[in-house]
This record gives structure tokens, sequence and C-alpha cells, in this order.
């Protein structure tokens, strides 16, 4: 049964996964992250460049970024009783969910799917709303998860998440060389 304390635990975890979110993606995400961690484009794609190419940089981006989180959880936990389980929930699923969104397909997705390719501030609007009300995700984990088992679904929930997002990044890649996809790209 939620309490008004779990309900303030997941506010504050909220608030402190925003700010770390805000340090972490902009004024501490390198140049080469930000113009690399979403590579390779469809046309590379389509000339047959290896889907995975930009997970390197995707990577460090979000290792600064999740630990800039954890020091801005840490300062909370000083006034809010979130539990080291919660805490390292939070950031699992922040780190994984930020992880793909940065890769920036799962963005052009959902411009597409809106029909709205030529919204000039689409691409940052909608990655930004997607990687904020997946931060609430995360704060609702750190409010809920107790215990070691609770830590290890959340842990493997992540893991099949960048898993997932590996094979459409694969598929991707083999339906970018098809020759009508090449021949669209040209």
């Amino acid at each position: 049964m939620p309490t008004v304390e779990t309900a303030a635990v997941a506010a504050a975890t909220y608030v402190a996964l925003f700010a770390g979110h805000h340090l972490g993606d902009h004024p501490l995400q390198s140049p080469a992250a930000a113009a690399g961690k979403g590579a390779p484009s469809p046309i590379e794609l389509a000339r047959g460049a290896n889907p995975w190419r930009g997970w390197s940089w995707c990577l460090r981006h979000v290792l600064v970024y999740t630990a800039v989180q954890a020091i801005c959880l840490a300062l909370v936990a000083v006034v809010a009783p979130v539990g080291l389980a919660g805490v390292l929930a939070a950031l699992i699923v922040s780190a994984a969910s930020h992880a793909v969104i940065d890769r920036r397909w799962v963005v052009q997705w959902f411009l597409a799917a809106k029909r709205a390719d030529d919204w000039s501030e689409g691409p940052y609007l909608v990655d930004q709303s997607l990687h904020l009300g997946l931060l609430l995700v995360a704060a609702v984990a750190a409010a809920s998860v107790r215990t070691s088992g609770g830590l290890a679904a959340v842990a493997c929930a992540g893991a099949a998440l960048v898993a997932a997002a590996l094979v459409v990044e694969r598929r991707r890649a083999a339906h970018a060389a098809t020759p009508a996809a090449v021949s669209a790209h040209r």
C-alpha cells in the first residue's frame, strides 16, 4: 500500500533525477558524445555502416550522465529515506532508457509516426520528453524497489531494453541495405 512517505520519496527522487538529467545531458555532455552517440545515420546504414558504431560514444555519455544523477540522488538521500536498492533501480531505469533514446532512432520513429519530420525543434523536444517521462518511471522504481529481488528484476528489464534496442538496430541495418532502401537514400 503506497504511503505519503513513499510518494514523497518518489517526488524527491524525481527532482534529483531531473537535476542530474539536465546537468549530465547538457553542460556536462561532450560535443563529441553529442555528435557521435546516434551514429550511424540512415544514409550511412544504407551504405553498410556498422549499426552499432555510435554505442561507444553513447555509453561514455550515459556513464557521465548516470554519475551526475547518482550524486544528485546521494544529496536527496540525506533528507529522504530512499534505500540503496531504490537508488540503484532508479539509476538502472534512467541509464538503460537514456542510452536507447540517445541512439536517436526512437525519436526519429516518433517524429515519423506524428508525420512531423519537418518540425525543426521536434528531435530535441521529443528526446527530452521521452527522457523526462522515463525519469518518472525511475523515480517510482526508487520509491518502490526495496529488495535485492526487486533490484534484480529492474536490472533484467534494463538489460532486456538495451538488448532489444541492439536487435532493432541490427534489423534497421539489414533493411537499410536492401536495394529499395539504398536507392531511397541516394
